[in-house]
């Protein structure tokens, strides 16, 4: 696997209040003892020089915070949050995954990455192999250039990453869906559990 590319910013999504799950997703733990946050940053750090954590709460982890603003609009402006900072301190672009997707793979990620290689200019999203028409705009490479784009969006109370990226050439990724699937309820967690 190649070494970890210092232009790129992995970023961690986890502003979610976890309503559904019931407690906080960052802190549910893999069957390896890892919480999802940890083993999300870790998973980034085989590719992304850096690690950051999109989260409007303080964490407990060693990665860098990026906090959400205080009136944040859900991932996009997580989103668009880490985009101002990889742009401020010279990343490309960043490599988002959300904390609940804990099957994601890092030879998923670097699927993504060797797809971004080849278009640096353009978002870079996966899609499930089973639904390929939806794309999932929170596993996704977006480059620092569009971060006055998704500023746009914010303030003209466009809030859907998905609904953005449909305006956007894109470049899909397909995925598992089980590499996809987010954990969102305590059924999920049992019915899914996260592979070894």
């Amino acid at each position: 696997m190649p070494s970890p590319d210092p232009k790129l910013l992995g970023v961690v999504l986890c502003g979610g209040a976890s309503k559904r799950m019931g407690r906080d997703k960052a802190a549910l733990t893999t069957r390896q003892g890892q919480s999802f946050l940890e083993h999300a940053g870790r998973r980034l750090q085989e590719h992304c020089g850096t690690v950051c954590v999109s989260s409007s709460l303080q964490r407990e982890t060693d990665f860098h915070r990026i906090p959400d603003p205080p009136e944040s609009h859900g991932p996009i402006s997580g989103i668009h949050a880490s985009l101002s900072y990889a742009r401020d301190h010279g990343f490309d672009a960043c490599v988002f995954t959300p904390v609940d997707t804990p099957s994601l793979t890092s030879r998923d990620l670097q699927t993504l990455i060797d797809a971004f290689a080849g278009h640096r200019d353009q978002v870079v999203c996966a899609v499930s192999d089973q639904t390929p028409e939806h794309i999932e705009p929170l596993i996704a490479i977006y480059p620092v250039a569009l971060v006055d784009i998704i500023g746009t969006s914010i303030d003209a109370g466009q809030y859907s990453p998905r609904r953005l990226l449909r305006s956007l050439p894109i470049i899909t990724v397909p995925l598992s869906a089980a590499s996809c699937r987010n954990i969102n309820t305590p059924s999920d967690l049992d019915l899914h559990p996260p592979k070894p």
